[in-house]
């Protein structure tokens, strides 16, 4: 379990360390996580726990800290950008922009950092 976590790890740093790749027009990657913060929380959190602890508003979404242990960064970025769709009927299905989803997934991984 511990080689997994590492290995999903070291494939998001990589992944947000190469997207986008003009580092100069990339924000800060705490300020991103900060904007991917708002996303979900305004986007999500009407079903999922967007926090590092704490239970989904519905029992059958996932809290969004486990979303990232479950894909590989590369699958989560076209999942978020080319619109998520879920088996949950209930579930919207919404399609960000790059840099939306490069909020998310800074967050996501800021999300996964704290929780260990």
């Amino acid at each position: 379990m511990a080689k997994r976590s590492f290995a999903l790890a070291a494939s998001l740093v990589a992944a947000l360390t190469i997207w986008p790749a003009a580092a100069d027009a990339a924000p800060s990657r705490a300020a991103a996580a900060a904007r991917g913060k708002a996303i979900v929380q305004e986007k999500c959190a009407r079903c999922h726990a967007t926090e590092v602890s704490g239970s989904s508003p519905l029992a059958e979404a996932p809290p969004l800290r486990n979303i990232y242990a479950r894909f590989a960064p590369r699958d989560l970025q076209e999942r978020f950008s080319e619109g998520l769709a879920s088996r949950h009927r209930d579930m919207p299905q919404i399609q960000f922009s790059d840099e939306d989803v490069y909020a998310i997934l800074s967050y996501l991984h800021a999300l996964a950092v704290r929780k260990k």
